[in-house]
Protein backbone atom coordinates (compact mmCIF):
# COMPACT_ATOMS: atom_id res chain seq x y z
CA UNK A 1 0.00 0.00 0.00
CA UNK A 2 2.85 2.37 0.89
CA UNK A 3 4.51 1.70 -2.45
CA UNK A 4 1.27 2.37 -4.34
CA UNK A 5 0.72 5.61 -2.45
CA UNK A 6 4.26 6.69 -3.28
CA UNK A 7 3.72 5.98 -6.98
CA UNK A 8 0.42 7.90 -6.95
CA UNK A 9 2.10 10.90 -5.32
CA UNK A 10 4.94 10.71 -7.81
CA UNK A 11 2.55 10.72 -10.78
CA UNK A 12 0.59 13.60 -9.26
CA UNK A 13 3.85 15.46 -8.62
CA UNK A 14 4.84 14.97 -12.26
CA UNK A 15 1.63 16.62 -13.42
CA UNK A 16 1.96 19.50 -10.98
CA UNK A 17 5.58 20.16 -12.04
CA UNK A 18 4.53 20.12 -15.70
CA UNK A 19 1.73 22.53 -14.82
CA UNK A 20 4.15 24.89 -13.12
CA UNK A 21 6.54 24.83 -16.10
CA UNK A 22 3.69 25.52 -18.56
CA UNK A 23 2.40 28.36 -16.36
CA UNK A 24 5.88 29.88 -16.16
CA UNK A 25 6.24 29.60 -19.94
CA UNK A 26 2.88 31.37 -20.43
CA UNK A 27 3.84 34.21 -18.08
CA UNK A 28 7.22 34.66 -19.78
CA UNK A 29 5.56 34.63 -23.21
CA UNK A 30 3.14 37.36 -22.13
CA UNK A 31 5.99 39.50 -20.79
CA UNK A 32 8.27 39.14 -23.80
CA UNK A 33 5.38 39.94 -26.16
CA UNK A 34 4.53 42.98 -24.01
CA UNK A 35 8.11 44.07 -24.68
CA UNK A 36 8.38 43.05 -28.31
CA UNK A 37 4.89 42.73 -29.78
CA UNK A 38 4.94 39.81 -32.22
CA UNK A 39 2.05 37.47 -31.29
CA UNK A 40 -0.99 39.49 -32.31
CA UNK A 41 -2.08 41.39 -35.40
CA UNK A 42 -2.79 44.66 -33.58
CA UNK A 43 -1.50 46.42 -30.46
CA UNK A 44 -3.65 49.35 -29.28
CA UNK A 45 -0.72 50.94 -27.42
CA UNK A 46 2.93 50.97 -28.49
CA UNK A 47 5.94 52.89 -27.24
CA UNK A 48 9.71 52.57 -27.07
CA UNK A 49 9.25 50.47 -23.95
CA UNK A 50 6.25 48.20 -24.57
CA UNK A 51 3.64 46.92 -27.01
CA UNK A 52 0.33 46.38 -25.21
CA UNK A 53 -2.51 44.05 -26.19
CA UNK A 54 -5.56 43.31 -24.00
CA UNK A 55 -4.66 39.61 -24.33
CA UNK A 56 -1.56 40.18 -22.22
CA UNK A 57 -3.66 40.61 -19.08
CA UNK A 58 -5.37 37.19 -19.08
CA UNK A 59 -2.18 35.48 -20.28
CA UNK A 60 -0.10 36.93 -17.46
CA UNK A 61 -2.82 36.38 -14.87
CA UNK A 62 -3.28 32.75 -15.94
CA UNK A 63 0.47 32.16 -15.79
CA UNK A 64 0.90 33.68 -12.32
CA UNK A 65 -2.17 31.98 -10.86
CA UNK A 66 -1.09 28.67 -12.37
CA UNK A 67 2.37 28.95 -10.82
CA UNK A 68 0.92 29.79 -7.40
CA UNK A 69 -1.56 26.91 -7.51
CA UNK A 70 1.10 24.42 -8.61
CA UNK A 71 3.57 25.67 -6.02
CA UNK A 72 1.04 25.21 -3.22
CA UNK A 73 0.20 21.73 -4.53
CA UNK A 74 3.88 20.80 -4.57
CA UNK A 75 4.32 22.02 -1.00
CA UNK A 76 1.49 19.79 0.14
CA UNK A 77 2.81 16.73 -1.76
CA UNK A 78 6.59 16.89 -1.74
CA UNK A 79 8.60 14.90 0.72
CA UNK A 80 12.17 13.68 0.26
CA UNK A 81 11.26 10.08 0.97
CA UNK A 82 8.81 9.99 -1.93
CA UNK A 83 11.47 10.39 -4.59
CA UNK A 84 10.76 14.07 -5.11
CA UNK A 85 14.47 14.93 -5.07
CA UNK A 86 14.96 13.26 -8.46
CA UNK A 87 12.95 16.09 -10.07
CA UNK A 88 15.17 18.90 -8.75
CA UNK A 89 17.90 18.80 -11.40
CA UNK A 90 15.55 18.45 -14.43
CA UNK A 91 13.31 21.22 -13.08
CA UNK A 92 16.33 23.50 -12.57
CA UNK A 93 17.52 23.12 -16.14
CA UNK A 94 14.02 23.42 -17.64
CA UNK A 95 13.48 26.72 -15.79
CA UNK A 96 16.92 27.94 -16.86
CA UNK A 97 16.19 26.97 -20.48
CA UNK A 98 12.89 28.91 -20.46
CA UNK A 99 14.59 31.99 -19.04
CA UNK A 100 17.43 31.85 -21.58
CA UNK A 101 15.01 31.37 -24.50
CA UNK A 102 12.99 34.33 -23.27
CA UNK A 103 16.15 36.40 -22.90
CA UNK A 104 17.25 35.79 -26.49
CA UNK A 105 13.72 36.39 -27.74
CA UNK A 106 13.95 39.78 -26.04
CA UNK A 107 17.25 40.28 -27.91
CA UNK A 108 15.16 40.29 -31.09
CA UNK A 109 13.29 43.48 -30.17
CA UNK A 110 13.41 45.58 -33.36
CA UNK A 111 16.21 48.09 -33.08
CA UNK A 112 14.09 50.96 -34.38
CA UNK A 113 11.91 50.77 -31.27
CA UNK A 114 14.63 51.10 -28.65
CA UNK A 115 17.78 52.12 -30.46
CA UNK A 116 18.34 54.94 -32.93
CA UNK A 117 21.70 54.94 -34.69
CA UNK A 118 23.21 52.78 -31.98
CA UNK A 119 21.92 54.82 -29.07
CA UNK A 120 19.00 54.98 -26.67
CA UNK A 121 16.40 57.43 -27.94
CA UNK A 122 16.01 60.28 -25.44
CA UNK A 123 14.11 62.72 -27.66
CA UNK A 124 11.05 62.28 -25.45
CA UNK A 125 13.03 63.89 -22.62
CA UNK A 126 13.37 67.07 -24.68
CA UNK A 127 9.68 66.95 -25.54
CA UNK A 128 8.80 67.07 -21.83
CA UNK A 129 11.24 69.90 -21.16
CA UNK A 130 13.70 67.76 -19.15
CA UNK A 131 16.82 69.87 -18.95
CA UNK A 132 19.69 70.82 -16.64
CA UNK A 133 20.08 68.70 -13.50
CA UNK A 134 16.73 66.94 -13.92
CA UNK A 135 18.16 65.26 -16.98
CA UNK A 136 20.32 62.62 -15.16
CA UNK A 137 17.24 61.39 -13.25
CA UNK A 138 15.16 61.24 -16.41
CA UNK A 139 17.91 59.49 -18.39
CA UNK A 140 18.38 56.88 -15.66
CA UNK A 141 14.63 56.23 -15.64
CA UNK A 142 14.61 56.04 -19.44
CA UNK A 143 17.44 53.52 -19.35
CA UNK A 144 15.62 51.29 -16.85
CA UNK A 145 12.47 51.45 -18.96
CA UNK A 146 14.52 50.32 -21.96
CA UNK A 147 16.06 47.36 -20.17
CA UNK A 148 13.32 46.37 -17.69
CA UNK A 149 12.70 43.02 -19.38
CA UNK A 150 16.35 42.00 -19.57
CA UNK A 151 16.82 43.20 -15.99
CA UNK A 152 13.96 41.02 -14.78
CA UNK A 153 15.28 37.96 -16.62
CA UNK A 154 18.80 38.61 -15.39
CA UNK A 155 17.57 38.70 -11.80
CA UNK A 156 15.59 35.46 -12.22
CA UNK A 157 18.56 33.72 -13.84
CA UNK A 158 20.95 34.93 -11.15
CA UNK A 159 18.54 33.83 -8.41
CA UNK A 160 18.42 30.34 -9.91
CA UNK A 161 22.19 30.29 -10.35
CA UNK A 162 22.77 31.41 -6.78
CA UNK A 163 20.39 28.74 -5.52
CA UNK A 164 21.60 25.72 -7.47
CA UNK A 165 24.94 26.36 -9.19
CA UNK A 166 26.99 26.03 -5.97
CA UNK A 167 25.50 22.56 -5.57
CA UNK A 168 26.61 21.45 -9.04
CA UNK A 169 29.84 23.48 -9.23
CA UNK A 170 31.25 22.76 -5.78
CA UNK A 171 33.66 20.04 -7.01
CA UNK A 172 35.07 22.51 -9.55
CA UNK A 173 35.80 25.42 -7.19
CA UNK A 174 39.17 23.95 -6.27
CA UNK A 175 40.49 23.67 -9.84
CA UNK A 176 43.65 25.73 -10.31
CA UNK A 177 45.46 26.91 -13.42
CA UNK A 178 43.82 27.87 -16.69
CA UNK A 179 41.01 25.35 -16.11
CA UNK A 180 40.11 27.11 -12.87
CA UNK A 181 39.94 30.46 -14.68
CA UNK A 182 37.65 29.02 -17.36
CA UNK A 183 35.37 27.45 -14.75
CA UNK A 184 35.18 30.71 -12.82
CA UNK A 185 34.14 32.53 -16.00
CA UNK A 186 31.48 29.91 -16.76
CA UNK A 187 30.16 30.14 -13.19
CA UNK A 188 29.91 33.92 -13.60
CA UNK A 189 27.96 33.87 -16.89
CA UNK A 190 24.43 33.74 -15.44
CA UNK A 191 25.18 35.98 -12.43
CA UNK A 192 24.84 39.72 -13.16
CA UNK A 193 26.57 41.16 -10.10
CA UNK A 194 28.59 44.35 -9.85
CA UNK A 195 32.23 44.03 -8.79
CA UNK A 196 31.41 44.92 -5.18
CA UNK A 197 28.75 42.22 -4.95
CA UNK A 198 30.96 39.53 -6.47
CA UNK A 199 33.91 40.50 -4.27
CA UNK A 200 31.74 40.13 -1.16
CA UNK A 201 31.00 36.55 -2.25
CA UNK A 202 34.70 35.71 -2.69
CA UNK A 203 35.48 34.90 0.98
CA UNK A 204 32.71 32.31 1.06
CA UNK A 205 34.18 30.56 -1.98
CA UNK A 206 37.62 30.76 -0.37
CA UNK A 207 36.28 29.07 2.76
CA UNK A 208 35.10 26.22 0.52
CA UNK A 209 38.62 25.80 -0.84
CA UNK A 210 38.24 27.71 -4.11
CA UNK A 211 41.44 28.28 -6.06
CA UNK A 212 42.78 31.77 -6.71
CA UNK A 213 42.13 31.25 -10.43
CA UNK A 214 38.47 30.45 -9.84
CA UNK A 215 38.03 33.31 -7.35
CA UNK A 216 39.45 36.10 -9.50
CA UNK A 217 37.78 34.88 -12.68
CA UNK A 218 34.39 34.81 -10.98
CA UNK A 219 34.80 38.20 -9.27
CA UNK A 220 35.72 39.89 -12.58
CA UNK A 221 33.53 37.74 -14.83
CA UNK A 222 30.23 38.35 -13.03
CA UNK A 223 30.14 42.06 -14.00
CA UNK A 224 32.11 41.65 -17.25
CA UNK A 225 30.63 38.58 -18.90
CA UNK A 226 27.17 37.92 -17.49
CA UNK A 227 24.65 37.00 -20.17
CA UNK A 228 22.40 40.01 -19.59
CA UNK A 229 25.24 42.47 -20.07
CA UNK A 230 26.26 40.78 -23.31
CA UNK A 231 22.68 40.96 -24.61
CA UNK A 232 22.35 44.64 -23.67
CA UNK A 233 25.70 45.47 -25.26
CA UNK A 234 24.68 43.79 -28.51
CA UNK A 235 21.26 45.49 -28.47
CA UNK A 236 22.27 49.02 -27.52
CA UNK A 237 25.90 49.64 -28.48
CA UNK A 238 27.26 50.19 -32.00
CA UNK A 239 28.70 46.91 -33.28
CA UNK A 240 32.43 47.79 -32.90
CA UNK A 241 31.93 48.79 -29.27
CA UNK A 242 29.80 45.74 -28.49
CA UNK A 243 32.47 43.43 -29.94
CA UNK A 244 35.20 45.27 -28.03
CA UNK A 245 33.19 44.98 -24.80
CA UNK A 246 32.75 41.23 -25.21
CA UNK A 247 36.30 40.45 -26.38
CA UNK A 248 37.83 42.59 -23.62
CA UNK A 249 35.54 40.86 -21.13
CA UNK A 250 36.89 37.45 -22.16
CA UNK A 251 40.50 38.69 -22.09
CA UNK A 252 40.22 40.27 -18.65
CA UNK A 253 38.09 37.52 -17.11
CA UNK A 254 40.09 34.55 -18.34
CA UNK A 255 43.57 35.56 -19.50
CA UNK A 256 44.34 38.50 -17.19
CA UNK A 257 42.99 36.82 -14.05
CA UNK A 258 44.92 33.64 -14.94
CA UNK A 259 48.22 35.53 -15.19
CA UNK A 260 47.55 37.50 -12.00
CA UNK A 261 46.53 34.34 -10.13
CA UNK A 262 49.65 32.45 -11.17
CA UNK A 263 51.91 35.33 -10.12
CA UNK A 264 50.07 35.87 -6.83
CA UNK A 265 50.20 32.18 -5.88
CA UNK A 266 53.95 32.10 -6.53
CA UNK A 267 54.43 35.18 -4.37
CA UNK A 268 52.34 33.85 -1.53
CA UNK A 269 53.56 30.27 -1.82
CA UNK A 270 50.08 28.78 -1.89
CA UNK A 271 47.73 27.39 -4.48
CA UNK A 272 44.57 28.71 -2.89
CA UNK A 273 43.37 30.97 -0.13
CA UNK A 274 43.14 29.24 3.23
CA UNK A 275 40.27 30.51 5.36
CA UNK A 276 38.50 28.60 8.10
CA UNK A 277 35.44 26.84 6.64
CA UNK A 278 33.05 28.29 9.22
CA UNK A 279 34.77 31.62 9.78
CA UNK A 280 32.40 34.61 9.78
CA UNK A 281 32.77 37.26 7.10
CA UNK A 282 35.25 39.91 8.21
CA UNK A 283 36.94 42.79 6.48
CA UNK A 284 39.36 45.25 7.99
CA UNK A 285 38.21 47.90 5.53
CA UNK A 286 34.70 47.87 6.96
CA UNK A 287 34.87 50.20 9.93
CA UNK A 288 31.36 51.54 10.38
CA UNK A 289 28.04 49.97 11.25
CA UNK A 290 26.58 51.33 8.01
CA UNK A 291 29.24 49.64 5.89
CA UNK A 292 28.83 46.36 7.75
CA UNK A 293 25.07 46.48 7.19
CA UNK A 294 25.56 47.29 3.51
CA UNK A 295 27.93 44.37 3.07
CA UNK A 296 25.52 41.98 4.78
CA UNK A 297 22.84 43.19 2.39
CA UNK A 298 25.11 42.47 -0.58
CA UNK A 299 26.37 39.13 0.73
CA UNK A 300 24.28 37.18 -1.79
CA UNK A 301 26.05 33.93 -1.03
CA UNK A 302 24.33 33.85 2.37
CA UNK A 303 20.84 34.46 0.96
CA UNK A 304 20.15 30.74 0.60
CA UNK A 305 22.64 29.64 3.23
CA UNK A 306 21.33 26.86 5.44
CA UNK A 307 18.26 26.22 3.27
CA UNK A 308 17.52 22.63 2.53
CA UNK A 309 16.65 21.92 -1.10
CA UNK A 310 15.40 18.35 -1.24
CA UNK A 311 12.13 18.81 -3.13
CA UNK A 312 10.86 20.83 -6.12
CA UNK A 313 8.82 23.11 -3.85
CA UNK A 314 11.93 23.94 -1.80
CA UNK A 315 13.82 24.68 -5.02
CA UNK A 316 11.10 27.05 -6.24
CA UNK A 317 10.84 28.77 -2.85
CA UNK A 318 14.62 29.27 -2.60
CA UNK A 319 14.83 30.51 -6.21
CA UNK A 320 12.05 33.11 -5.88
CA UNK A 321 13.31 34.24 -2.47
CA UNK A 322 16.86 34.74 -3.79
CA UNK A 323 15.57 36.54 -6.89
CA UNK A 324 13.46 38.90 -4.78
CA UNK A 325 16.41 39.75 -2.53
CA UNK A 326 18.64 40.41 -5.53
CA UNK A 327 15.98 42.66 -7.11
CA UNK A 328 15.63 44.72 -3.93
CA UNK A 329 19.37 45.43 -4.00
CA UNK A 330 20.24 45.65 -7.70
CA UNK A 331 17.34 47.63 -9.18
CA UNK A 332 17.67 50.70 -6.89
CA UNK A 333 21.47 50.69 -7.15
CA UNK A 334 21.28 50.34 -10.94
CA UNK A 335 19.04 53.42 -11.14
CA UNK A 336 21.13 55.40 -8.63
CA UNK A 337 24.43 54.74 -10.39
CA UNK A 338 22.85 55.52 -13.74
CA UNK A 339 21.91 58.93 -12.31
CA UNK A 340 25.45 59.44 -11.00
CA UNK A 341 26.99 58.37 -14.32
CA UNK A 342 24.78 60.79 -16.26
CA UNK A 343 25.53 63.64 -13.84
CA UNK A 344 29.27 63.01 -14.09
CA UNK A 345 29.06 63.16 -17.86
CA UNK A 346 27.32 66.53 -17.68
CA UNK A 347 30.10 67.78 -15.40
CA UNK A 348 32.99 66.75 -17.66
CA UNK A 349 35.58 69.52 -18.03
CA UNK A 350 35.90 71.28 -21.37
CA UNK A 351 39.44 69.89 -21.78
CA UNK A 352 38.05 66.37 -21.94
CA UNK A 353 38.21 65.06 -25.51
CA UNK A 354 38.78 62.12 -27.79
CA UNK A 355 42.52 61.92 -27.17
CA UNK A 356 45.12 59.80 -25.39
CA UNK A 357 45.23 61.83 -22.14
CA UNK A 358 41.44 61.52 -21.81
CA UNK A 359 41.61 57.78 -22.49
CA UNK A 360 44.26 57.34 -19.77
CA UNK A 361 42.27 59.51 -17.34
CA UNK A 362 39.11 57.51 -18.10
CA UNK A 363 40.89 54.18 -17.59
CA UNK A 364 42.36 55.24 -14.24
CA UNK A 365 39.20 56.92 -12.98
CA UNK A 366 36.93 54.14 -14.24
CA UNK A 367 39.03 51.47 -12.54
CA UNK A 368 38.57 53.22 -9.19
CA UNK A 369 34.93 54.25 -9.69
CA UNK A 370 32.20 51.96 -8.34
CA UNK A 371 29.22 51.49 -10.64
CA UNK A 372 26.27 49.11 -10.67
CA UNK A 373 26.22 46.27 -13.17
CA UNK A 374 25.06 47.31 -16.67
CA UNK A 375 25.43 51.03 -15.83
CA UNK A 376 28.58 51.29 -17.94
CA UNK A 377 26.46 50.93 -21.08
CA UNK A 378 24.40 54.17 -20.76
CA UNK A 379 27.52 56.05 -19.67
CA UNK A 380 29.46 54.83 -22.71
CA UNK A 381 26.49 55.58 -24.98
CA UNK A 382 26.49 59.23 -23.94
CA UNK A 383 30.22 59.51 -24.60
CA UNK A 384 29.87 57.82 -28.01
CA UNK A 385 27.04 60.17 -28.98
CA UNK A 386 29.23 63.15 -28.08
CA UNK A 387 32.19 61.94 -30.14
CA UNK A 388 34.35 60.64 -27.28
CA UNK A 389 34.76 57.14 -28.71
CA UNK A 390 38.17 56.43 -27.12
CA UNK A 391 37.19 57.21 -23.51
CA UNK A 392 33.89 55.37 -24.07
CA UNK A 393 35.71 52.17 -25.09
CA UNK A 394 38.06 52.45 -22.11
CA UNK A 395 35.16 52.87 -19.68
CA UNK A 396 33.29 49.89 -21.15
CA UNK A 397 36.24 47.75 -20.03
CA UNK A 398 37.33 49.23 -16.71
CA UNK A 399 34.04 50.38 -15.14
CA UNK A 400 32.45 46.95 -14.61
CA UNK A 401 35.61 44.91 -13.99
CA UNK A 402 36.76 46.32 -10.67
CA UNK A 403 36.45 49.38 -8.42
CA UNK A 404 38.11 50.89 -5.36
CA UNK A 405 35.51 49.43 -2.95
CA UNK A 406 35.93 46.06 -4.67
CA UNK A 407 39.72 46.28 -4.28
CA UNK A 408 39.42 47.06 -0.57
CA UNK A 409 36.79 44.37 0.04
CA UNK A 410 38.67 41.69 -1.85
CA UNK A 411 42.12 42.61 -0.53
CA UNK A 412 40.92 43.03 3.05
CA UNK A 413 38.88 39.86 3.25
CA UNK A 414 41.54 37.67 1.61
CA UNK A 415 44.51 39.66 2.96
CA UNK A 416 46.10 39.72 -0.51
CA UNK A 417 46.39 43.40 -1.42
CA UNK A 418 49.39 42.85 -3.69
CA UNK A 419 47.32 40.50 -5.86
CA UNK A 420 44.46 43.00 -6.03
CA UNK A 421 46.82 45.86 -6.93
CA UNK A 422 48.28 43.85 -9.80
CA UNK A 423 44.79 42.93 -11.05
CA UNK A 424 43.76 46.60 -10.97
CA UNK A 425 46.83 47.70 -12.93
CA UNK A 426 46.21 45.01 -15.55
CA UNK A 427 42.59 46.11 -15.97
CA UNK A 428 43.73 49.71 -16.48
CA UNK A 429 46.16 48.65 -19.20
CA UNK A 430 43.51 46.65 -21.07
CA UNK A 431 41.14 49.64 -20.80
CA UNK A 432 43.78 51.99 -22.23
CA UNK A 433 44.46 49.58 -25.08
CA UNK A 434 40.73 49.38 -25.90
CA UNK A 435 40.43 53.17 -25.85
CA UNK A 436 43.44 53.70 -28.12
CA UNK A 437 41.83 51.48 -30.77
CA UNK A 438 39.00 54.02 -31.15
CA UNK A 439 41.09 57.21 -31.31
Amino acid sequence: MGSGFSRTCSRSGDRVIVGFVLSLALALLALVDFRRGFLFAAYPARSLFYAFSPWHVPMLAAGIIGMLVCYRALRSQDAPDRGASEFIKPLTFVILALLVVDLFTYRGVPAVRSVVSGRINIDWLNAFGVTAWWRPFAQATSYLLNVWHATMLGILISGLALTMLPVYFKPYFVRAGFTGSLLGALFALPQPFCSCCSSVMAPSFARRGASTNFLLSFVVGAPMLNITTIVLALALLPAPFAVTRIVAGVVVTVLVTYLVSQAADRWDGRAKVRLQPDAPYQNSYVGSAFRRSYLRLLDFDRIVGGRTIDTPSQLLGAWLSASGRIALVLVPTLWLWSVIASALFQALPSAFGNNLPSVIASAIGGTLFMISTWSEIPMALQLIQSGFSGPAAALLVVLPAISLPCMMLLGGSLQRFRMVAMLSAAVMLVGIAAGVIFL
